[in-house]
């Protein structure tokens, strides 16, 4: 298992025909797993259990490769779970797993719920974690982007982001390449920015 934090340089992990993506936290409260699907043309599609402006509720990306196994609410005591199964075909560029409190929990911070990002690839054993040790404590934060799932042409990276949303915001982050250099030898990078997609309906 490799444990990773903000700032920290990509993990590689071997190539599989699955990966994974667990989000868990205090289940004293009800947060959401959803993710952001990259395309490589550049289309954006978004797997959610609940739906934002313009934009419905998903279970699944159209082609199957990206789905949310389903909702948990809010619990007995314990840890709660929610998973989104991922399969990397050459049309994801990346998938970047979202988690979001939602608008009807009140206030409560990604530290003090212990929100914790795992990442996977099934048969080859490969685990790396985002802890909740470096979450951020403000209770009025909403959306956090732990990490992103890169598909490089030979392995999977793992980023470790750490991106918060301003405080009271209820937008969606998004994911777009920015390219530096010619065009032809330049260099692109994957950038999540918070606070400008649409907003999350209320739930």
């Amino acid at each position: 298992m490799i444990n990773m934090k903000k700032g920290d340089a990509p993990v590689s992990l071997t190539k599989t025909a699955g990966v994974t993506a667990r989000m868990t936290w205090s289940s004293h409260t009800d947060y959401d797993l959803y993710a952001i699907v990259y395309r490589t043309n550049g289309d954006v599609e978004y797997v959610a259990t609940f739906g934002a402006r313009g934009v419905p509720a998903q279970m699944s990306t159209a082609d199957g490769a990206v789905k949310h196994l389903g909702d948990v609410g809010r619990g007995a005591q314990g840890i709660a779970e929610e998973t989104i199964e991922i399969m990397l075909n050459d049309s994801i560029r990346a998938v970047v797993p979202v988690a979001y409190s939602a608008q009807s929990n009140g206030t409560g911070s990604f530290y003090q719920y212990r929100v914790t990002l795992e990442i996977d690839n099934g048969v080859a054993g490969d685990k790396v974690v985002i802890a909740a040790e470096n979450a951020n404590n403000d209770h009025k934060v909403y959306s956090c982007v732990p990490g992103m799932i890169e598909n490089a042409q030979d392995s999977v990276l793992i980023h470790a982001l750490e991106q918060y949303s301003g405080r009271g915001s209820e937008k969606r982050p998004t994911v777009r390449v920015r390219r530096s250099g010619l065009l032809r030898k330049g260099t692109e990078t994957i950038e999540v920015t918070m606070d400008e997609g649409p907003r999350n309906d209320y739930k």
